[in-house]
């Protein structure tokens, strides 16, 4: 035979090649919907930290600016939090849960939404930790987490939030 006509692929050489093609893709795909999910948890895990961080500063801010806890009484728990306020406008301030979101009132003024609708917060703790004779002081536990109507575990994540605060004195 003549090596000059041996120039085409046999169907081994072909199938060979298919099958390289076949694994090289697989592992591509599978590359870009590891990075896409991991984007995707990643992007409920800011959307967690940075609701549960603002809504609890805000609550902390609000208890050292108030003049004394109004509930829950010394010593007890409740899922809400009433302050005294030293601007009547201000007056009293709550902090409560509702549909998933946590809620600041102010004084006679309507409820406003201190948490997105893209995470839900799941309990809300306020603790008086105050004694006879000191300025109130506040424990807050709040566990927050990325909304998740479908059920997707790329959006899968929950984290709960602790802290106290204490009323400064005037």
């Amino acid at each position: 035979m003549n090596p000059s006509m041996n120039k085409g692929h046999t169907l081994i050489e072909l199938l060979l090649y298919v099958a390289i093609f076949a694994v090289v893709s697989l592992v591509a795909g599978a590359i870009v919907l590891n990075m896409l999910f991991g984007k995707a948890k990643l992007t409920a895990v800011e959307e967690v930290g940075q609701n549960g961080r603002m809504a609890l500063e805000t609550v902390i801010q609000r208890v050292r600016d108030a003049q004394a806890v109004n509930a829950p009484a010394p010593a007890a728990s409740a899922s809400t939090l009433s302050l005294q306020m030293a601007d009547a406008a201000r007056n009293p301030t709550v902090f409560d849960l509702s549909g998933g979101a946590v809620r600041i009132t102010e004084g006679a003024g309507a409820p406003v939404a201190l948490t997105a609708s893209e995470v839900s917060v799941t309990s809300l703790l306020f603790s008086n930790a105050s004694y006879a004779g000191t300025p109130g002081t506040v424990r807050i536990m709040m566990t927050v987490g990325h909304a998740n109507p479908q059920n997707r575990q790329e959006y899968s994540f929950e984290k709960t939030f602790y802290s106290s605060a204490t009323i400064r004195k005037k």
